[in-house]
């Protein structure tokens, strides 16, 4: 790409929390343009256990959480 684009907010990094910034700068009538690495946006949202939370660890415990339900990261 080497033409200049303008736009009200650039993010880094479409992540859950980017894709969400995205999303909501949208809704605000902002223009946005979003960056990552990787080639395909939300990648690792998409391996994260469909979509259920961002638990990527095969090994994860729920006495590694804190948290007064104790059944918050079990599924």
């Amino acid at each position: 790409m080497n033409e200049n684009v303008l736009v009200d907010v650039l993010i880094i990094g479409a992540s859950a929390a980017g894709l969400m910034c995205a999303i909501e700068a949208g809704k605000r009538g902002r223009k946005v343009m979003v960056l990552d690495h990787a080639n395909k946006p939300g990648k690792k949202i998409l391996m994260s256990g469909g979509g259920r939370c961002n638990f990527t660890n095969q090994d994860v415990s729920a006495r590694n959480f804190i948290s007064h339900n104790p059944h918050f990261c079990k599924s």
